[in-house]
């Protein structure tokens, strides 16, 4: 009976989990990552176009994404719903996580992985790196469980997980170095105790389960970097990868301050950096492998995504991962001590963190999707670019009813504006990207969408319509010299910026009268 009780319970997170990711999964504007993510997906199955390109990252996001096109056809909304099933599926696998870290704490993680602003934010937005926290959860659960019951089965399932994560983001390499340096320090702490609890089960199958991790990581690495053994020349794709990323360490993408997902996590989760404090302590105390790697891996990921060069909000997630998991165990601890009054004061700021997590989910979700106001959302188009997208929609299908003729759009490509545009006029039949400052007359069109900057430049030439200015992407340069306790008080209360938000205006041009 009790068991079923469980299933039933991790039944109704992963439900609630889907629901929370489904509802307007297709509503936010496109960021300009997600855009290219499922224009170069939609390429894929439209033309049998891929090829695999460092700058994008891995390619199993494109067969996915296209996988829904295939299934549902392509929109908005199933752009994202790979990602969307990605973090869902999280929630089912922490069944995984009980034997290694209690009933209690995987059950804990289950809800905070479902509802968390974090997790439930990149769930809804097509990006690579819930794939990635996916693929860790299930690797970790895979790796610590064979450490700690070894399976023949494990091996090769780790392996495939490992090349499929590979295939997602060269982030893999990071979570690969925080792995080895936590099981190589567990050995050296056997060594100095005399004792020998890790060593005997890293071979305890013999050879053959290892030689089969070892090919299901090759086939499946071979199989998603050769687009299916159809382009053999990015069979080295790991390394490509590996060698653009660490060129661009220097050039810094993102802007921000080297302790800017200390920032995020303590204005966004920091219920979980309380949670995750206590079951920390309890990870200490009883210090079986799974539990003392979570320590390790926030503390050693959180150093090394601060020190890399880009910072971006969704990075965030890598560092996370391990926190909720000591969440969930400072849950289970503080349950477990339930009849301590320290532990009920325990409980009562858990509640509280309950509370704010839900206000903070429903905040960048729901009311603040796309506002830059919001410490998850990094440069975003903003929710004028919708109603730009519907204004040249409805100008193409009016042009083509009265003329009988396609209606020739063009964007101005300039300042990277491509992007979310090749996506939402995937299917138009006169579409063009030329860099307007290159130019002193734009080519004859009947819409043009043009950056700010080219303009004033270009207006003589578009007379014969009429222009409509918008908000293009919007941002928020954070200046944390003006950080202040009552600063810090009006973001948490009302998400009041310390110091003023900005942006990217461009205009629309139209036929005058349509």
């Amino acid at each position: 009976m009790k068991h079923r009780r469980e299933v039933a319970f991790y039944a109704v997170v992963t439900v609630i989990a889907l629901v929370l990711r489904l509802i307007d999964l297709g509503d936010r504007p496109f960021h300009h990552d997600e855009s290219q993510d499922a224009y170069f997906s939609w390429l894929f199955v439209e033309r049998g176009q891929y090829e695999y390109d460092p700058l994008l990252h891995g390619p199993l996001r494109f067969y996915l994404t296209g996988a829904a096109f295939l299934a549902l056809g392509d929109s908005d909304f199933t752009a994202r719903l790979a990602p969307a099933l990605m973090g869902t599926a999280m929630v089912p696998l922490c069944w995984l996580l009980r034997p290694l870290t209690g009933r209690i704490a995987a059950g804990a993680v289950a809800v905070l992985l479902a509802a968390g602003p974090s997790y439930l934010y990149f769930s809804r937005f097509a990006r690579e790196d819930i794939y990635i926290g996916c693929l860790n959860l299930a690797l970790f659960a895979v790796v610590f469980r064979y450490l700690d019951r070894p399976r023949p089965w494990q091996p090769a399932v780790a392996g495939a997980l490992l090349a499929a994560a590979f295939a997602t983001k060269e982030t893999t390499f990071i979570t690969l170095f925080v792995v080895v340096t936590f099981l190589l320090g567990w050995l050296r702490r056997d060594a100095r105790r005399g004792e020998r609890t890790l060593l005997p089960r890293l071979g305890a199958l013999g050879w053959e389960p290892i030689a089969w991790g070892v090919a299901a990581f090759a086939g499946v690495y071979v199989l998603l970097f050769t687009t299916f053994f159809t382009d053999p020349d990015h069979w080295d794709g790991l390394w490509e990868g590996l060698d653009y990323w660490l060129g661009q360490h220097e050039v810094g993408r993102g802007g921000e301050a080297w302790f800017f997902y200390v920032v995020v996590l303590f204005g966004v989760e920091w219920p979980m950096l309380v949670l995750g404090a206590i079951g920390a302590v309890a990870a200490i105390r009883d210090p079986a492998p799974f539990r003392v790697f979570c320590v390790w891996a926030f503390a050693l990921s959180l150093a090394v995504y601060s020190w890399a060069g880009e910072k971006f909000a969704w990075l965030v997630l890598h560092p996370l991962l391990p926190l909720v998991v000591l969440a969930g165990l400072g849950v289970q601890a503080l349950w477990g001590a339930r009849r301590r009054w320290s532990a009920r004061a325990g409980l009562a700021v858990a509640a509280l963190g309950a509370a704010y997590l839900a206000f903070a989910s429903f905040s960048v979700n729901a009311e603040h999707r796309a506002d830059p106001r919001e410490l998850l959302v990094s440069t975003q188009s903003s929710e004028d670019v919708l109603g730009v997208r519907d204004r040249v929609l409805a100008a193409v299908r009016r042009i083509e009813a009265e003329t009988g003729r396609e209606a020739v759009v063009t964007i101005d490509s300039s300042e990277g504006a491509t992007f979310p545009w090749a996506w939402y006029f995937r299917d138009l039949p006169d579409v063009g990207y030329l860099d307007l400052s290159t130019v002193s007359v734009p080519p004859a069109s009947d819409v043009l969408i043009t950056t700010d900057a080219n303009r004033a430049r270009l207006a003589p030439a578009l007379r014969g319509h009429q222009g409509t200015r918008f908000d293009f992407r919007v941002w928020w340069v954070r200046d944390y010299g003006r950080q202040s306790p009552a600063a810090w008080a009006r973001w948490f209360v009302d998400r009041k910026p310390w110091n003023a938000t900005g942006g990217m205006t461009a205009w629309v041009f139209t036929p005058r009268g349509v």
